[in-house]
């Protein structure tokens, strides 16, 4: 995925590739590899990277991650993930960094946002995301979507937000799991190692027609896959993964004694 706000902004300026890595003081190959996402500026080169483009320290930040530098924008990797879910019958997730955004709480959603790059958010920024998020999520709560989704048990633990906001987070997750469409899974740490645990976090789409589209999230946005054999990869990945996780009752059951223990917490 090529990082289009990086060319643009040298652009605007009228400069060249070999005149970028001057003023950094890298090769002009550096400077290519940067906006096509082969690579990523080290802490050191940004401050003169951001320079040369004619940004700040932030909007730099947002660039290299996809991250909107405007309240209103979106990047063209989430449009596409956001059309998806709008218009799949059926979602099978996996999530192994942090509780997915359809089940995520509004104090949830702000510890993550406000954590987003090296220099912070604007409250904008946060409003836009809480709203999107509780969208995104109609779908799932008005039972319109098929959601089975795979937990790695950490998420349960990792702190986002207060104790207060990890328990009001768990006890929703654990009622949406109660929900005729929603399935939940927890894959637990004595589950051991799984092929699923190599993998990124990735979702497949179902829709009415054509090929289940697979999404694959990382690091500056995600990727979009409709070739039919790596689709059924994952699928087949997921399944397993599914047989050694716990069920779904079990699940809910885990989440709800977990927000319980960090109820007990400050």
């Amino acid at each position: 995925m090529r990082r289009t706000r990086l060319i643009e902004a040298r652009k605007a300026l009228g400069k060249t590739q070999a005149q970028v890595a001057d003023e950094i003081g890298v090769d002009r190959t550096t400077v290519g590899e940067w906006e096509r996402s082969d690579s990523t500026p080290r802490p050191g080169q940004r401050a003169a990277y951001a320079d040369a483009l004619g940004v700040t320290l932030s909007e730099l930040a947002a660039m290299l991650s996809s991250m909107p530098v405007d309240a209103g924008e979106i990047p063209d990797w989430l449009a596409t993930l956001l059309a998806n879910e709008q218009s799949a019958e059926s979602i099978r997730k996996h999530e192994p960094e942090v509780i997915d955004g359809l089940l995520q709480t509004p104090g949830y959603v702000e510890a993550i946002v406000r954590q987003v790059g090296l220099h912070g958010v604007t409250d904008d920024y946060l409003r836009q995301n809480i709203r999107q998020r509780q969208h995104r999520q109609q779908r799932v709560r008005d039972g319109s979507l098929a959601y089975d989704i795979i937990q790695a048990e950490q998420v349960l633990h990792v702190r986002l937000g207060d104790a207060t906001v990890m328990a009001e987070q768990l006890h929703t997750m654990a009622d949406l799991a109660e929900l005729p469409n929603v399935t939940v899974r927890i894959l637990t740490f004595d589950a051991g190692q799984h092929e699923i645990r190599r993998l990124d976090s990735f979702s497949i789409f179902t829709h009415p027609w054509g090929t289940p589209t697979l999404c694959i999230e990382g690091y500056g946005g995600a990727r979009f896959i409709t070739e039919a054999d790596e689709v059924s990869y994952f699928a087949e990945v997921f399944d397993a993964a599914s047989r050694v996780a716990l069920s779904p009752t079990d699940s809910t059951t885990y989440i709800r004694e977990i927000a319980r223990q960090w109820e007990t917490r400050s």
